[in-house]
């Protein structure tokens, strides 16, 4: 589990993207950046 966005990008080769303790997207980096739910649930719409 990490917060820190620049270590997880830089460092991993999938991620698991979890809000309100449910699992939204996973994937390689870039495709989870780009991910409608990730965006939705952590930039707003």
């Amino acid at each position: 589990i990490e917060h820190n966005m620049d270590v997880v990008m830089s460092l991993c080769d999938r991620v698991w993207v979890m809000a309100e303790g449910r699992n939204l997207a996973s994937g390689t980096p870039a495709e989870v950046q780009q991910n409608p739910l990730v965006l939705e649930a952590y930039l707003g719409s």
